[in-house]
Parts: C-alpha cells; sequence; structure tokens
C-alpha cells in the first residue's frame, strides 16, 4: 500500500524517534525506504542497525540540496501504489498510515492526502493555527486553496498516488536549495482529480533539531523556487479565483523575503527595490495585496 521515504543526510541524534514512529504504525503495510544522503556525522553507520523486513537502505554519494534528490531515489526504487514523506527529525503518530488508509478506501478518486499535523519547539507542541479552520472530518481541497493556506501540505503529513508523481514530476533536485516541496505540491495539485485533508493531527514537525534545511539563518529564502511553475499554472487557467490566490501568495512571499532582509542586514528600501524588480513579483502584485503593506508595517514596530 505504502512505501514511506525518509531521507537522511547528518540527523543522527533523531533518527531513533522518527524511525520508531514509523515501525510502531498500527497500520503496518508498508516498505520503508532510508536514503543516506552521505551523512557524515555518523548517521550512515547508524541506519543499518534498524532491523525490520519492511526496510530498504539506499545510498547517495553526494548530499542534495533539500534532501530532493534522495527523496526522488526513494520514489523511483519504491515498490507501492502511496508514496509518503517523512523527515529524519519528525515523527508520526501511530495512527497516521491508517487514516489515510481509511480515507483511500472512502474516496475512490483520491490522489493527494494530507493530514492535520502540530510544531513541537523546547517539547511543547502547538497545532498549526491556519489548520483549525477546517473542522469536519474529510475537507475537499484545491489548488486555489493551497496558495490561500500552505499549511494545507506539509511533507511529514502528505500522501501522494506514485501515478500522479510520474506524471507531475519529481522533486526539482537540480533547481533550488528550498522551496521544492511547495513547487511539488504545487504541480501534483494542477492534475489531480481529487485532494483530501483528513482533520486529526497525525505528524509532528521540530523546530529546533540539527541541520535543518528551513534555517532562515543558515539557508534564507532568496527567491521562489516554483516560479516556474506558478507562471505555467497563470498562464493556463482563466480561474479568477485561482489567478488572484497566486497574486496574494506571490505577494506574501515577496514580503517575508524583505522581512527576512530586514533582519539580517537592515536594509529596507534595497530590499523592496529587489521585489519589486524581479520579473515575478510585480508591483501590481504588491499593491493588490495591501494587506502585506500592513503586515510589513505591524512587524517594523
Amino acid at each position: 500500500m505504502f512505501s514511506i521515504i525518509i531521507p537522511v543526510h547528518n540527523k543522527l541524534p533523531h533518527l531513533d524517534r522518527s524511525i520508531a514512529s514509523v515501525l510502531n504504525q498500527s497500520y503496518s503495510d508498508f516498505e520503508l525506504i532510508l536514503v543516506d544522503d552521505a551523512s557524515t556525522d555518523g548517521s550512515s553507520e547508524k541506519l543499518p542497525e534498524f532491523k525490520d523486513q519492511r526496510i530498504k537502505l539506499l545510498y547517495r554519494d553526494t548530499p542534495g540540496p533539500g534532501g530532493y534528490a534522495a527523496r526522488n531515489l526513494g520514489i523511483t526504487e519504491a515498490a507501492n501504489e502511496w508514496i509518503v514523506f517523512l523527515d529524519a527529525d519528525d515523527i508520526w503518530e501511530p495512527h497516521h498510515l491508517s487514516d489515510i488508509k481509511k480515507a483511500i478506501v472512502e474516496f475512490q478518486n483520491v490522489e493527494v492526502i494530507a493530514t492535520k499535523w502540530e510544531t513541537s519547539r523546547n517539547g511543547k507542541r502547538q497545532v498549526v493555527k491556519e489548520l483549525t479552520r477546517y473542522n469536519r472530518k474529510y475537507t475537499q481541497f484545491s489548488l486555489t486553496d493551497f496558495f490561500y493556506v500552505k499549511s494545507l501540505m506539509w511533507t511529514g503529513a502528505v500522501a501522494i498516488k506514485k501515478e500522479l508523481f510520474k506524471v507531475a514530476g519529481l522533486f526539482p533536485e537540480k533547481k533550488c536549495k528550498r522551496g521544492g516541496d511547495l513547487d511539488t505540491w504545487i504541480r501534483c495539485l494542477y492534475l489531480s482529480r481529487e485532494n483530501i485533508f483528513i482533520n486529526n493531527v497525525s505528524a509532528v514537525y521540530f523546530r529546533d533539531t540539527v541541520n535543518q534545511v528551513t534555517d532562515n539563518n543558515s539557508n534564507p529564502a532568496l527567491s521562489i523556487c516554483s516560479e516556474e511553475t506558478i507562471n505555467f499554472v497563470r498562464s493556463k487557467t482563466s480561474d479568477g479565483k485561482l489567478l488572484k490566490a497566486i497574486d496574494i501568495f506571490c505577494a506574501g512571499f515577496a514580503f517575508n523575503i524583505i522581512i527576512g532582509a530586514i533582519k539580517r542586514d537592515g536594509v529596507f528600501l534595497s530590499s523592496i527595490a529587489s521585489i519589486i524588480h524581479s520579473p515575478f513579483i510585480r508591483l501590481r502584485v504588491l499593491m493588490k495585496a495591501r494587506v502585506y503593506w500592513l503586515l510589513v508595517f505591524l512587524k517594523l514596530k
């Protein structure tokens, strides 16, 4: 049923926790593909110690940004119909796969499934606030919904049909250092027949772990990996709601870059200028999403 892919690059302190959360799933019809992405911290030596007939261990010689190449290798080697991801420093609740299996049975055309998830820092867990608006057991969502609420899909809380990956394309391993997940989800949602969100927390994203790709200090988001994909979607659709959602998303991303730049070097005008002169972030987009001007003001106070 499921092929679970965990890319591992220098995550030794967290491997026991993450892998145990997979092996302890109440639904057991899966293979676990561990992809050692050229670790140097002892993870390579640790991985063979996990003994379970469902584990398949793969190795890469050169680490790839964001773990995208490692995930792609795992997808290519996957034997099952559904692909599920977990990062090596995060965990699932024991019912995670069981919840997804039930949704698959209930929605026969579903190709993308997402579950509610929490964040954890210093031992304190918190549900993602954007997801509290979804209070039904199952909610159908679209690409438009995703542009408004990006937390609808987080890598550790999604399941996608392998066939959809074949059509939509894999992770952009040679394209960007971060943001590749978002680019992949957009391509999948653009082509998928049905997408379901499950209103039950079943995955936890730890914000205080080692070697994080999403660390804005060591790996700041300076560009948008999904620019080409979004421009393609924009050029192919006449759906006004989708076009508006894209504009709002782009404006929000632009201002997040501005705020990040200000926090790093304190230069406000040059940060805005660099965004406005981008061929992707058009001035009309910034003016259209006036709410983000207010957010900038509040964050600067």
